[in-house]
């Protein structure tokens, strides 16, 4: 009789229980490195704006800061921010606070939540005070400290100031602004758009509204050196700024911009803005003009304005004169 060697069965293999385990464990420690690195960078990012500030004469303080939303997000908080300064025309202010969070998977997209009130005091003793509903904004970072796309929303904002005594509202204002492709192998160009409505002025009735869409022709030059550096590199390579919107209604009252602004080598203001409105009746008797208000506010007002040389024109008649930008 031969003797058959029987081989025992081989044991199933375990790696793959610890794969899953061993992947989640992985990700949790790079999550946690992202956060930490995120949230070093964003106090950073804070640490210098407040630097370069108190450079300008600006001291900002925060009453609590901290860090938060670990693990999917960065939230910078700020509770109390103040300001004090010895020079300039702003000489103190005062936040409720803000949030800026920026989600892991988009670190260069900042969403801010500013808190009121804000309060501020002027140089001259004039005191401001602004509240809202609610006030956020969306930045873009193109470059850790130059925002590409910026987005500005504000709810319900009403604003007292002490000397002259004068109050506003504003039931919903936007702001918004990117960078967009210029002429080829150009500087970039930089496209604006402002809505505002159901605005009243010191409680005086109808609301007013405002839509304007702007842009600066070779503007990103000016955000690359901000100041009037970087104004006068936009000038001297040609840019332009177009207003291809400004309209501006309230009640029966209406006025709409269309034209273009360049700024010559003597930084005066040169181009033609073609102005129209309607239904200026009541504004010219509240200004005395009650002879023109018959003529003019019963229809429509059309007038080409030009600008040279810091002179602004209407035909051959000057209206004012305009002085250096700079």
């Amino acid at each position: 009789m031969n003797n058959l060697s029987v081989s025992s069965p081989k044991k199933p293999s375990r790696i793959g229980l610890y794969i899953v385990p061993g992947f989640i464990g992985v990700l949790a420690i790079a999550v946690s490195i992202w956060w930490v690195a995120a949230t070093r960078m964003a106090d950073a990012g804070f640490d210098r704006w407040l630097a370069n500030e108190a450079s300008l004469g600006r001291q900002w303080s925060c009453a609590s800061r901290s860090m938060a939303g670990f693990p999917f997000r960065a939230e910078l908080r700020c509770d109390g921010l103040s300001m004090t300064a010895d020079k300039g025309e702003l000489r103190s202010a005062s936040l409720g606070g803000f949030v800026a969070l920026a989600q892991i998977y988009d670190p260069k997209h900042v969403l801010v939540d500013v808190n009121g009130p804000l309060t501020a005091r002027i140089a001259n003793g004039q005191t401001a005070s602004l509240s809202w509903q609610a006030m956020r904004s969306s930045l873009h970072f193109e470059t850790s400290i130059r925002a590409d796309r910026v987005s500005w929303v504000v709810e319900d904002l009403a604003v007292e100031s002490s000397s002259p005594p004068v109050s506003g509202k504003l039931g919903h204002g936007e702001f918004h602004m990117r960078k967009i492709e210029g002429e080829p192998n150009g500087p970039s160009d930089i496209e604006m758009a402002i809505t505002a409505s159901r605005g009243i002025l010191r409680d005086l009735p109808p609301a007013a509204s405002f839509d304007a869409h702007l842009i600066a022709k070779k503007g990103w030059l000016m955000s690359e050196n901000p100041g009037l550096t970087g104004l006068e590199n936009w000038r001297a390579s040609g840019g332009e700024f177009v207003v291809d919107q400004w309209v501006m209604k309230r009640g029966e009252q209406a006025l709409d911009l269309k034209g273009s602004v360049t700024i010559d080598e003597g930084h005066r203001l040169n181009g033609k803005i073609d102005l129209s409105a309607s239904g200026l009746g009541e504004a010219l008797k509240e200004s005395g003009l009650s002879i023109l208000s018959g003529s003019l506010g019963a229809g429509n007002v059309k007038l080409p304005f030009m600008l040279n040389k810091g002179r602004l024109l209407i035909g051959p008649l000057k209206i004012a004169e305009i002085p250096p930008l700079y």
